[in-house]
């Protein structure tokens, strides 16, 4: 190996590092300021009403997905998009640094302003994110061969679930102790969720973007429109992931209420919203050991498969608790519904957003992640939904619904099949020598996606 040789490997290993640790500390400040079960239980110290609670993931989810197509045609001419996202992270990335800082100034004497404040501060994060979570894809697929994808954030999501095990024990003891009190146990927490933040975009300062040619002028939006329809109507396979990623959605009914549920219908004690927290990351560290291996050795739509799976047992086991109400020890067994939160994540994080880059021509990768996270977004109304089920009918009709439309899910998974650039990369990989009239028989495909 030349001088160069190791120079450009080490570029390689600083990028790789600088992606984990990213998206590591990204995800240990989501633990602090979780929309699963911190985020709703602040919002319900502070009202009853399970549309806000709901509201909480339903601007969440609005906020960074449903911007992204337009941002994909913005970004478009851009030979180097790495600065978007570090300039937008450090503006809206405290966001919750300055809510905390209301909160310790006594803004929660007034629930109103504090709700205000909260949705404001959490919409304007969130919408930031649309920027950068299309900047994070398309650079990381520019950066990180295929083969090496599934690694790196099976990786990340091991390393994530570690450090966010030791953040769930903080957050109950935050909760849980009895020398903190509301508002400033969630002011501490949303502290530690911003400065986390931080951490991560320090990390992304050490990711290198290679350059890739880029169209000289950007498409007017009519035209533009026009360019996105015929790309899917044109791609079955993405028709069909697409299909399945709206019928996955429909957890969103149900994420936000299993907290409510087990602290107002089972009797958990509030201090049980940190260990609840702790259990969801184990899920998340053990999905992140298993699920990128999964990834690499048999493809991303045999993991979509398996989320759609656990995303299903989550209202089901809820539903099964609503009807049965266990007692004593066994009552602790509706921790399951958070490990299989936490592992749906991680599989939804490597399985849908590396299958949804690896479904992508080069030239078109920012429009597919923009559709894609559009087609996330229309999602974004099932939580709210889900709040005004609870308030008109019950948490049992709730997670009954929610059941039965994740599992259609988890039957349309069965229609995805692994995209022809995969197939090409893994029979190359068994026997390169044979293979060698068969890939030149798919020139026409992208060349990037395919290893060797």
């Amino acid at each position: 190996m030349t001088i160069q040789d190791r120079g450009q490997e080490g570029v390689h290993r600083r990028t790789a590092l600088g992606f984990i640790g990213e998206v590591t500390f990204f995800y240990v400040a989501i633990v602090f300021a979780s929309t699963t079960t911190i985020l709703p239980g602040f919002v319900g110290s502070l009202t009853r009403s399970a549309v806000l609670v709901g509201l909480v993931l339903t601007l969440a989810e609005g906020a960074w997905r449903l911007p992204q197509l337009f941002v994909a045609n913005w970004l478009s001419t851009k030979p180097r998009k790495k600065p978007y996202l570090t300039w937008v992270a450090a503006v809206s990335r405290p966001a919750y640094l300055v809510l905390a800082a209301a909160l310790w100034g006594g803004i929660s004497k007034r629930p109103a302003a504090a709700l205000a404040l909260f949705f404001a501060l959490h919409l304007f994060m969130y919408a930031a994110l649309s920027i950068d979570s299309l900047v994070w894809w398309d650079i990381f697929a520019k950066a990180i061969p295929l083969q090496r994808r599934g690694r790196i954030l099976g990786t990340s999501t091991a390393l994530q679930g570690l450090l966010a095990i030791g953040a769930g024990s903080i957050v109950t003891w935050i909760l849980g102790g009895k020398s903190l009190s509301f508002p400033g146990n969630y002011a501490i927490l949303f502290a530690l969720s911003g400065f986390s933040l931080l951490g991560s975009l320090l990390c992304w300062l050490a990711v290198r973007e290679p350059v890739e040619h880029v169209p000289s002028t950007r498409l007017p939006w009519r035209i533009f429109a026009g360019h996105v329809r015929g790309l899917v109507a044109k791609d079955r396979l993405f028709q069909r992931f697409l299909l399945v990623r709206l019928l996955a959605g429909f957890e969103g009914l149900a994420l936000g209420f299993y907290i409510l549920f087990a602290i107002h219908v089972l009797g958990f004690p509030p201090s049980m919203i940190g260990v609840f927290a702790a259990v969801q990351t184990t899920g998340a560290v053990f999905g992140g050991v298993v699920f990128g291996w999964i990834s690499d050795r048999f493809g991303n739509h045999r993991l979509i498969q398996i989320a759609t799976l656990i995303g299903f047992s989550a209202p089901l086991s809820a539903l099964v608790f609503s009807l049965a109400r266990p007692t004593g020890f066994a009552a602790y067994s509706f921790a399951w519904v958070f490990l299989a939160i936490g592992l749906f994540g991680t599989a939804l994080f490597v399985g849908f957003n590396s299958l949804a880059v690896e479904l992508a021509p080069t030239e078109e990768r920012g429009v597919y992640i923009g559709v894609f996270n559009l087609a996330s977004g229309l999602v974004i109304a099932w939580p709210s939904v889900g709040g005004w089920m609870v308030d008109r009918t019950s948490f049992t009709i709730l997670f009954a619904v929610t059941a039965v439309l994740t599992l259609i899910a988890h039957a349309a998974s069965w229609s995805l099949y692994a995209p022809p650039a995969r197939q090409v990369s893994r029979m190359i990989s068994r026997t390169r020598s044979e293979m060698l009239p068969s890939v030149a028989s798919y020139r026409h495909l992208d060349t990037d996606n395919i290893s060797g």
